[in-house]
């Protein structure tokens, strides 16, 4: 399959010029209707926006004129100044860069790290980390990469290249860091369920604080609703103000703590994929099998606790639902679905059953 990037950088680039030159356009024209304001500070950081606007625009539109190619397919990576066979590739994967931010990671880069003694006619990625690691006295990457594709330029979409990579890629193509599991070819590892019905895992809330609120609440709205009504008063006057308050707090603990209880913990896996709910009442996450690249039960991947956690690391492109938690390790994107406590042991090899290869062995 073949992937472009020269469309997408003349689009971005000539929007940026034209945003450049509308910029200019009204400054003209303020400039024309009102003269040169006392304070020329506005007009200096609109002409900075334009000028910055101008230079992107323009280096987009050089990129897209140099040299570019990326075809994958049974042979390998066709590049414009290589050809390189998948025996000569080590891993390829799809990077994430951490920003930073709580928010969703930018666009993953196209990396290639290449076999012993391989080299590109291109200059290889500079390993400041490796150099850090190595005076540290941690372990280091010394393999060589190469950066192919900042997959923010590409024409077709991410997932397209990620289907790409795993269709010829085979275990070459790195859907998790090796320090997790042995990558394997995604096409090959699972499920192996079959048409087995789906399996359901549950854990029970408990229904006594709901009760407790509930019960709270009626004795706290009988006072008041005789009050209402023009009876006798139970307590006196000047109570009623702060019973009901209480009233209408135990009422709204009530529907809250129902709700959680008739929303329990779950974590359902069956053919189609797994879904999993991490706490009472809240969302519920869900994967099919062909955006699950790998599966790992361990600590967690961003914050290690004493609780042991069910991970999904999906396949690059995977649309994820904003409620769905994520975390970067080592470039890959994690999300931890639940904890496995306190759910039956027969989990893991329910999980085994339907994610077949997916599935890491736990650690």
């Amino acid at each position: 399959m073949e992937f472009t990037i020269s469309g997408r950088l003349r689009r971005r680039g000539a929007g940026m010029l034209c945003a450049s030159g509308a910029i200019v356009a009204g400054l003209v024209a303020w400039l024309a209707v009102h003269g040169m304001p006392g304070s020329p500070a506005g007009l200096l950081a609109a002409a900075a926006f334009a000028l910055l606007a101008a230079l992107r625009g323009t280096a987009d539109l050089r990129r897209a004129r140099k040299p570019f190619r990326l075809r994958i397919d049974a042979f390998g990576l066709t590049l414009h100044d290589a050809e390189v066979s998948w025996e000569q590739v080590d891993a390829v994967a799809l990077e994430y860069r951490d920003t930073g931010e709580d928010s969703e990671p930018s666009k993953p880069r196209l990396v290639l790290w290449t076999a012993a003694g391989v080299r590109l006619p291109r200059p290889a990625d500079r390993r400041y980390d490796a150099w850090f690691a190595e005076a540290l006295g941690v372990l280091a990457d010394h393999r060589v990469r190469y950066t192919l594709l900042d997959t923010g330029d590409l024409d077709q979409p991410l997932g397209a290249l990620s289907a790409a990579l795993a269709e010829y890629g085979g275990a070459h193509f790195e859907t998790a860091p090796r320090s997790v599991r042995e990558p394997v070819p995604v096409t090959v590892s699972g499920p192996e369920g079959g048409h087995r019905p789906g399996q359901v895992f549950t854990v029970p809330g408990r229904a006594l604080p709901w009760v407790l609120c509930l019960v709270l609440a009626l004795a706290c709205t009988e006072p008041v609703a005789g009050a209402f009504l023009g009876q006798r008063a139970p307590v006196p006057l000047g109570l009623l103000g702060p019973d009901f308050a209480v009233a209408a707090g135990a009422w709204f603990c009530t529907v809250r703590l129902y709700a959680r209880w008739r929303r329990p913990r779950r974590l359902a896996v069956g053919p189609e994929g797994l879904s999993a709910r991490a706490r009472p009442g809240g969302p519920e996450v869900r994967f099919s099998w062909p955006e699950v690249a790998a599966l790992t039960v361990g600590p967690h991947p961003g914050a290690p606790d004493a609780h042991t956690w069910l991970t999904v690391w999906p396949l690059p492109g995977t649309d994820l639902p904003p409620s769905t938690p994520r975390h970067l390790v080592a470039g890959h994107l994690a999300c931890p679905l639940t904890p496995l406590t306190p759910f039956p042991a027969t989990l893991i090899p329910a999980l085994h059953l339907f994610a077949g290869e997916r599935l890491a062995p736990p650690t």
